[in-house]
């Protein structure tokens, strides 16, 4: 699977992040992560495909989403969730929409319940839950 363009599911995303999160969450589609962290971001590291951010003046909650993904990246995420046996990854992320659905809802997760990098499996079960909550809910 490719992502070829993540805006296309803008308006989508951006309705599962105010269904989940108690408080408005900005959601920002960009090129390059590392590249809009430059000068923007101390703790950014790599060039991940999405990221959690907080404005340091207004204390708002951001996620960063790539807004295209190739499908090494799609795969390499679906085989790091897949290695801590709690997900079936590729199952529950088999397509663009949901793929991008939990990234955002992984990085809400961060955010919601303060959770650093190492509590990424955590993320991946909170964001997994609440998109399984949400497809039964459109059912």
């Amino acid at each position: 699977m490719r992502i070829s363009d993540a805006e296309v599911l803008r308006e989508e995303l951006e309705a599962e992040l105010r269904l989940q999160s108690s408080v408005a969450v900005d959601l920002l589609i960009v090129p390059d992560i590392a590249e809009w962290a430059k000068g923007r971001c101390d703790n950014a590291k790599g060039n991940p495909i999405a990221m959690a951010i907080v404005d340091q003046d207004s204390g708002g909650w951001g996620v960063l989403l790539r807004r295209s993904i190739n499908e090494r990246q799609v795969a390499s995420v679906i085989d790091r969730i897949e290695w801590s046996g709690r997900i079936d990854a590729s199952t529950l992320l088999n397509t663009p929409s949901k793929f991008l659905r939990h990234t955002v809802l992984h990085e809400l997760a961060h955010l919601a319940n303060n959770w650093g990098q190492e509590r990424e499996e955590d993320c991946d079960e909170w964001a997994a839950e609440l998109l399984r909550r949400s497809e039964r809910r459109f059912k």
